[in-house]
């Protein structure tokens, strides 16, 4: 038995939010009666980084209490899971669990898909080792380098990205979290409103620095109109390269269920309490 907890899953767009009409300031959320008050949880990338404090630290503190926080796992620097289990990362995950806040997603490429119906066979079979070298571990896939179509090019994506998702949800666990990383607002929420095991169960919307011109910089972040449709559970934004957590009174208000904010992704930021107390 996997031992990592799960929020409901969506089976399509039949529970949907209602739509927030008339927003003053699109992505933020405005201060009217009835607002829905989002709980967050974490999305914690520690890519290439399997330093048991610092995992420790996250897996013991993450808040984990509104359906449970994630930390991504990231081996290979970008290749996933590599060609076979690390002891050390087996030893992180695994002790992960004892806190019961957390569970462990996996990293897996896609290249914006430019690969091609021919590329999914090869990302199936990353999937597999994830589970298969960390077997009962592994809560899920964080699939990154995703995108609407393909670069500079106008054939879509959906297709290729379902079958990914309802690979994960058919072969590994109908309630093991898919992770999409568009790094930016999607055009609209086909990832999000399809048939349950073609879903996703989580998009990160926007993935940047807090304030460095040239890396997509939060503050100069909204969120698309179509995304209060759906439940802020369905979403996530991940900040490096910040000072402190600034950003977090500005999350405060956005319409996300997840939250990062950091320096990098290879080590936890000083500012940790600070995150963990404000966002």
């Amino acid at each position: 038995m996997r031992r990592h907890w799960r929020r409901s899953r969506r089976t399509g767009a039949t529970l949907l939010f209602a739509v927030v009409s008339a927003l003053a300031i699109p992505g933020l959320a405005p201060n009217v009666a009835g607002a829905v008050t989002v709980h967050r949880d974490e999305l914690i990338p520690l890519y290439d980084n399997a330093n048991p404090v610092d995992w420790q630290t996250a897996c013991s503190q993450s808040n984990g209490s509104h359906g449970g926080s994630y930390i991504i796992a990231d081996p290979f620097q970008g290749n996933g899971p590599g060609p076979g289990r690390v002891q050390s990362w087996s030893n992180v995950i695994r002790n992960c669990y004892r806190y019961g806040r957390a569970s462990v997603i996996g990293y897996v490429w896609t290249n914006y898909g430019s690969g091609g119906t021919a590329s999914i066979p090869a990302i199936e079979q990353q999937i597999k080792e994830w589970y298969s070298y960390y077997p009962g571990e592994i809560a899920g896939i964080f699939f990154d380098g995703v995108s609407d179509t393909v670069p500079a090019t106008t054939t879509s994506n959906k297709a290729f990205y379902q079958t990914l998702a309802s690979y994960v949800h058919t072969h590994e666990g109908n309630t093991d979290e898919v992770v999409f990383n568009f790094g930016a607002n999607p055009g609209s929420g086909w990832m999000l409103s399809g048939s349950g095991a073609k879903n996703a169960d989580l998009v990160v919307t926007f993935e940047g620095s807090y304030n460095d011109a040239g890396y997509n910089p939060y503050t100069a972040w909204r969120q698309a109109s179509w995304e209060w449709a759906y439940p802020a559970n369905d979403f996530a934004a991940l900040i490096y390269d910040a000072p402190d957590a600034t950003a977090c009174s500005s999350l405060s208000l956005q319409h996300l269920g997840y939250v990062y904010v950091g320096t990098w992704y290879d080590t936890l930021p000083p500012f940790w309490n600070q995150f963990m107390s404000t966002c």
